[in-house]
Parts: C-alpha cells; sequence; structure tokens
C-alpha cells in the first residue's frame, strides 16, 4: 500500500523540465500543494550522488518523471539509455526506501512486444523490441527489487500536452505554418495520452493512497496515429485531407515501434481512482493549452 500523502507533505520530482514534469508541477500548482522541481541540470538520477542529494531534500513522495526518452536514438546510445533508465531507477528508488516514502515511476508501453491485437494486461509477459523499451522495463524490474511495497509503477503511452515536444504539436505546427500534405502512420494503434490527465491521475494515485504496483496510466479507447492526427486537424479548424495516411514500412526508423501498444485499465478497479477518460475527451480538453503553446513557439499570438 502507498500510504496517502496529505496536502502539507512536499512532492519531489525529477524530470521536472520534460512534458509530464511540467503538467505535474502545474497540477499541484492548482492544488496548492508543495513541491520541488529538479530538471535534468538540477539532477542527473544516473549519477551516484542521487541518493544523496534525494535523502537530503527529504520529500514526502517522490515522483520519477526523469529518463531518456529519445526512442531511435536509444539504439546506437545504448549505454547511456541504460545509465539513465536503470541506473537512475535504481538511485531514485533506495532513496524512496531510505527515507520510506512513496515512489511513483513514469514507464511505458514499449515493455510489450505489439505483437497482438488486445490491450496489454500488466501480467501479460513483457518483450520489448527496442533498446528504449528494454532499459525502461529494467528499470521497473530494479524498483521492484528494491522497493515493491511503496512503489507505483505507472506505464503510459503516446504522451501529448502543451509543454515540450510532442506528436500533438507537432502535427498542429505543420499543420499552422504550412499547406504541405501530412503523412501519418495509420497502422501502429495505441492510446494518446494527455500529460494534464497523466498528472491528475499521478495526484489522485498518492492522495488516495492506492495499493503498490504496476499500474496502466492511459486515456481509454484507441486510435492510430493517422486518426489522432485527424483529431487534433479537427479541433483546429483545418482540413482533415491535408492527412495523408502511411503504412509503417513507408516511414523507417532505427528502432522498432510496438504496432499494438493499447493498455488494459483493469487495476484502478481494484482502487478508490478511476481508470482515465478516453482520449478524445482528452484531446478536447487540453486542446486549448496545446494551440496557445503552439502558437507562442511559432510567434503567431
Amino acid at each position: 500500500m502507498v500510504a496517502a500523502i496529505e496536502g502539507n507533505m512536499s512532492w519531489l520530482i525529477t524530470g521536472a523540465s520534460g512534458q509530464l514534469g511540467k503538467s505535474l508541477i502545474e497540477h499541484l500548482e492548482e492544488r496548492g500543494a508543495f513541491y520541488t522541481g529538479l530538471t535534468k541540470g538540477d539532477l542527473d538520477i544516473s549519477s551516484p550522488v542521487t541518493k544523496e542529494k534525494i535523502i537530503n531534500l527529504n520529500p514526502s513522495v517522490i515522483v520519477n518523471c526523469a529518463a531518456y526518452t529519445l526512442v531511435d536514438q536509444a539504439e546506437s546510445e545504448r549505454a547511456l539509455a541504460a545509465k539513465v533508465n536503470v541506473s537512475g531507477a535504481k538511485h531514485v528508488a533506495l532513496a524512496a526506501k531510505e527515507l520510506g516514502v512513496p515512489l511513483i515511476h513514469i514507464s511505458t508501453d514499449y515493455v510489450f512486444s505489439g505483437q497482438r491485437n488486445t490491450p496489454w494486461k500488466t501480467t501479460d509477459k513483457t518483450e520489448p523490441v527496442s533498446q528504449y523499451g528494454r532499459t525502461k522495463l529494467e528499470g521497473e524490474k530494479c524498483i521492484q527489487d528494491i522497493y515493491p511495497e511503496h512503489s507505483l509503477i505507472l506505464r503510459t503511452a503516446w504522451l501529448y500536452g502543451p509543454f515540450g515536444k510532442n506528436f500533438a504539436k507537432t502535427i498542429l505546427k505543420k499543420a499552422l505554418s504550412t499547406k504541405d500534405e501530412l503523412r501519418v502512420v495509420d497502422d501502429q494503434i495505441g492510446q494518446p495520452t494527455s500529460t494534464l490527465d497523466l498528472a491528475r491521475q499521478t495526484y489522485e494515485a498518492v492522495t488516495n493512497g492506492i495499493p503498490a504496483g504496476v499500474y496502466h496510466a492511459t486515456n481509454s479507447g484507441e486510435a492510430t496515429w493517422y486518426e489522432f492526427a485527424q483529431e487534433i486537424l479537427s479541433l483546429s479548424g483545418e482540413p482533415t485531407s491535408r492527412i495523408r495516411p502511411i503504412q509503417s514500412s513507408e516511414y523507417q526508423t532505427p528502432a522498432k515501434r510496438p504496432s499494438y501498444s493499447v493498455l488494459d485499465h483493469a487495476e484502478w478497479q481494484n482502487t478508490t481512482v478511476p481508470a482515465m477518460d478516453n482520449w478524445k475527451l482528452a484531446l478536447e480538453r487540453a486542446f486549448p493549452l496545446i494551440m496557445r503553446e503552439t502558437k507562442k513557439e511559432l510567434n503567431l499570438d
């Protein structure tokens, strides 16, 4: 069981400059919660001094958003990806254990092979097909070996939001700044997941003290990247006819992607926190903020 955290206790967010870290910090501010957000410049979790630095901050709860997430680059930077995603996870887990505080670790759908057409359960065999997926799975195992009693592993997928780089903002930028045809893969299926929704889910999971373990934390429903892009253009007022569906074979990448990475949400039924909303509803809620930030970055305001 992960002990419920009272509002006057302190949160420590690693990877605070990433898209999820920023959304989580924004949510904590809205809730009036105390927090410390550490960017990579503040804390490189792959460093051996990580444990000591975290212990000195004495947080009440740790959310590890820090990760090596360059999926294609991980194929050639294998040691670096492992250093961050495996050694980094170990350092954070050791600190949380010594402090005796809840640890929330963000993981990924890439721990699965993607070779099926039914939602992946948390109990299904993990069989990553990329170096990124392998390192994230090893990070999960480190945490479960070191500190299973007070750790939540939240596997998410297809993250997007108003901050940082992500698919939704990339599509929107191209739609707003060019008249080009947009070619988008239509044979990979997953769950577009809003960082705003995941930040809220993380907060609720901690404050409600849900049981420790592995959870799938994605928005519900499913879509291809092409369908996701269509929804983005529809909300922007741009014609969806600008998007052309293509096959993965037409868009080769160094790392293999799971062709089907829809995640099952059954574990949430055993908690007081419901599973996350449908992806279309989440996108509609987040879209005004995404549009605002995208226009700002394009100097269109």
